[in-house]
């Protein structure tokens, strides 16, 4: 990789004394920068360097001797120069090279005049490929989808109470859900991975160990296809912005090498950027700055790693949330050997590459034994640029050697991994076409018997299509978000689920129907939720049913709100509730400190206000308020580890409670009212 600052590496060009050939110095460290003159050598030698580094098929196997790109100063085998392809025939006639050749040399030479457009084109060429082939509705899109579609319902709404009881979208991403409905889910993919495609070979450019660019940016490429081919969108946005940080910091004019503070203006911005397209992005630009710290490059390090920290600690602050995605060792063991053969291949003097790659390796250990939120996304940075490292480290490889054949070898496992793992997920995630076809008929009868006043369970289908064909029309119990799910429903996972405990799960969240869909479901408990309910269990009954779906009602189901009322509607963004009468009623809405109490046009309420008396009195003495319109707080945690809301109602009434971004948060409850 490059620099972060200038260094005397910088002024190298090339030797006014060296052949009439230029040659490109043999690096002194592979982090130097590449700059205007180094660029003007480079681009006049780099077809030179390739023909010296490709072995020629009928030279002497013996060049392990040699140097550690394979290059002499005279022919490898004592053989005059002779035509490009070196072939001559019976009688020394010289070949014509033939028309594919001739075309194909042709297109390598415009790929090599302008790399960063051929690259940005070719990945454009190939996502509009994925659009209109692999593209679908279910898996990953099926989450961005329904992030999507609720932030364009309820741009203003910083609480979905659609999944899980209630979720920020901040949670899930700052910027990728309203990109993403003004854009278009899929609109966002495509131009993510296209500028990606062409940021990463700009940097591969600019980084001046790497001899020929074009390969490890077609490595790049490839993994940015198989990206867009899982369906991670939201990474993608994020990773944009990220190699963006990235190229700032590593490609800065030469011209401007002593303006660091306009380059830490630059990165900043972009690294902050790329955490709030997604969180995982943030951590990838997070090594890379732990990797420039460690070499003491301060500024780039600062740059890249002070903006995705304070977004992280802002958002945990404003928008708290909790989950947890164990990593199995299976789901750890190829990006940990990724890192490791990164870290034994490359040259010894590419520091930047070597110190990421083993804090990585060390992340994914960690990730592995300490259960967290990030769980198996570390996995994506080794599957977008494990690749492009091995391809890049390739040519100082000596042909034919152990270290080459363990770099090819470790890059077709590598082409294996991703593309068997993007093949599975379009395979695993394609949803029934009842989804599209078929979904009327169900929602019909939810609305017929009044499923918007409690939540609908549905039993997850292996591609999660649920979480956005329904949850416009009825608040579901579950949703599509691994950590979420595993924190709040473990039943689900520890292979505990039974008649009992279910049935206390449907009470704990207000459950009043369950939806089975007869295709093929979630592997993580969903077949066993499914067969529980199929058997038959007292306390659900089948209202209705058709080829594709079964309903189910729960004939004894807790009530959102209670005692003393009734909830009219729960919508996405909004509960409706009747009190009967004045006291404290409990919400099972997982609590946040941006609900509100609101009117009938969705506008906050005030909170209680303290009264005039009150605020004569002497410190130190109670104090007393006036709650006019209701106010909410959080309770103790129960025995199942929730935290529900608790609305403290002055009077019989209509209440609202909806999440409306403002500042200060909420309609809280001052403490003295939270005292029983």
């Amino acid at each position: 990789m490059a620099t972060a600052e200038p260094t005397r590496a910088d002024d190298t060009g090339p030797d006014p004394d060296a052949d009439a050939r230029p040659r490109v110095p043999a690096p002194q460290s592979g982090d130097h920068d590449r700059d205007d003159r180094g660029d003007r050598a480079g681009r006049g030698a780099m077809v030179e360097l390739e023909r010296d580094h490709v072995p020629d098929p009928e030279a002497a196997d013996d060049r392990a001797d040699g140097p550690a790109d394979g290059r002499t100063d005279g022919p490898a085998d004592g053989r005059t120069d002779g035509p490009a392809d070196g072939r001559t025939g019976d009688a020394g006639a010289v070949r014509e090279p033939s028309r594919v050749r001739s075309a194909l040399d042709r297109l390598g030479g415009r790929l090599r005049r302008h790399p960063v457009l051929a690259m940005t084109g070719l990945s454009g060429v190939l996502h509009l490929v994925w659009f209109f082939t692999f593209a679908n509705s279910g898996g990953d899109l099926a989450a961005q989808d329904a992030w999507a579609e609720f932030v364009g319902r309820h741009p203003d709404s910083a609480y979905n109470l659609a999944w899980y009881g209630g979720m920020h979208p901040v949670s899930y991403s700052m910027v990728s859900p309203y990109l993403m409905s003004l854009l278009g889910v899929r609109t966002t993919m495509m131009i993510a991975g296209t500028l990606s495609a062409g940021l990463l070979t700009l940097i591969l450019l600019r980084c001046r160990p790497v001899k020929n660019p074009l390969w490890p940016a077609l490595a790049g490429v490839f993994a940015l296809l198989c990206n867009a081919a899982s369906g991670r969108v939201t990474f993608g946005l994020g990773n944009t912005f990220a190699l963006g940080a990235v190229a700032v910091v590593f490609c800065w004019p030469y011209r401007w090498r002593y303006k660091r503070w306009a380059k830490a203006l630059c990165a900043a911005p972009l690294a902050a950027l790329a955490t709030m397209g997604s969180p995982v992005a943030g951590l990838f630009v997070g090594l890379v700055a732990a990797a420039l710290f460690l070499q003491k490059r301060r500024p780039g390090a600062w740059a890249l790693g002070l903006a995705p920290t304070a977004v992280v600690a802002l958002s945990a602050w404003l928008f708290p949330f909790s989950g947890t995605q164990p990593m199995s060792f299976g789901s750890a063991s190829l990006p940990l050997l990724s890192a490791v053969a990164v870290f034994a291949v490359v040259p010894r003097d590419w520091k930047t590459v070597r110190i990421t790659s083993a804090v990585y390796g060390l992340g994914v250990l960690l990730v592995w034994l300490i259960s967290s939120q990030i769980g198996s996304n570390i996995t994506r940075l080794a599957m977008l640029f494990t690749g492009v490292v091995l391809m890049a480290a390739l040519p100082f490889a000596v042909p034919r050697s152990r270290k080459w054949y363990a770099i090819v070898v470790a890059f077709c496992g590598f082409v294996g991994w991703i593309g068997f793992k993007s093949v599975d997920d379009v395979l695993r995630t394609t949803p029934a076409a009842s989804w599209a076809r078929e979904l009327a008929p169900l929602v019909n009868e939810l609305q017929e018997i009044g499923a918007e006043k409690g939540r609908v369970e549905v039993v997850p289908a292996r591609s999660h299509r649920e979480a956005s064909a329904l949850a416009p029309y009825v608040n579901l119990a579950r949703g599509w978000n691994r950590q979420a799910d595993m924190e709040r429903n473990p039943l689900f996972y520890d292979d505990t689920l039974n008649s009992a405990n279910y049935h206390e799960w449907l009470q704990r969240w207000a459950v009043h129907f369950v939806v089975v869909p007869k295709e093929a479901l979630d592997g993580d408990g969903g077949e066993r939720e499914r067969e529980l309910v199929q058997r038959g269990l007292p306390y659900l009954v089948q209202i209705w049913g058709d080829a594709n779906w079964q309903l189910f009602k729960v004939t004894d189901p807790a009530s959102l709100a209670e005692p003393n009322a009734v909830v009219q509607r729960a919508k996405q963004d909004e509960m409706t509730i009747d009190v009967k009468k004045a006291g404290r009623i409990l919400i099972r809405i997982p609590y946040s400190p941006w609900l509100s109490v609101v009117d009938a046009q969705g506008k906050s309420l005030k909170p209680p206000q303290e009264t005039d008396a009150s605020k004569d009195r002497a410190e130190g003495e109670p104090k007393t308020y006036d709650n006019v319109d209701g106010c909410l707080f959080e309770t103790e945690e129960d025995a199942d580890g929730d935290k529900w809301t608790m609305l403290i109602a002055p009077r019989a009434g209509v209440y609202r409670l909806a999440a409306p971004y403002q500042l200060p948060r909420g309609t809280p409850c001052p403490d003295e009212l939270k005292q029983p």
